[in-house]
């Protein structure tokens, strides 16, 4: 299985706003914009969607949606990934059959499986980080390959590894 992980991308933080209302920042919505682009330009498809019910969460992937609209399949969205463990996001995994599988959630479980996934140290991966691995869809401990670690910034896409 293809497994994608997507952090939402840079939300803004108002006064007394609900943590689960906050809207992308401007930064957010262009580096989603450079993303999308980076997806649809690369012909990347999913063949299932889960994504945390926060409005950070569902913009960053409107904005990928729109770019590339081939590329999306069944899109489900969850409580559950919202202020999601690793260990809920590890069983979310495992229980999910389809041949790819895009994630969009938060920190610090996308980070967390990240660095799991990549056998790196625990790390704070940006806003807007998007990697992908292939794996064994019945054991994500079994034969992880890291296809690629990336994130936008100023326009551009960069790797993290």
């Amino acid at each position: 299985m293809k497994l994608f992980l997507l952090r939402h991308a840079k939300s803004a933080w108002r006064s007394f706003e609900n943590d689960h209302d906050r809207a992308l920042s401007e930064r957010g919505l262009g580096d989603a914009k450079t993303l999308a682009e980076h997806i649809s330009n690369s012909q990347i498809s999913f063949s299932k969607i889960l994504c945390s019910t926060a409005r950070r969460t569902k913009e960053t992937l409107k904005i990928i949606k729109e770019n590339s609209s081939y590329a999306f399949k069944d899109i489900n969205y969850t409580e559950n990934l919202y202020h999601a463990s690793e260990s809920i996001m590890r069983d979310i995994i495992e229980e999910t059959q389809t041949d790819s599988l895009l994630i969009v959630s938060h920190n610090p479980s996308i980070s967390g499986m990240i660095s799991y996934l990549s056998g790196s140290q625990v790390y704070n991966f940006p806003t807007c980080v998007f990697a992908c691995f292939s794996l064994d869809e019945k054991n994500i401990d079994k034969d992880v390959k890291t296809e690629y670690i990336i994130r936008p910034k100023e326009g551009k896409i960069i790797s993290l590894i």
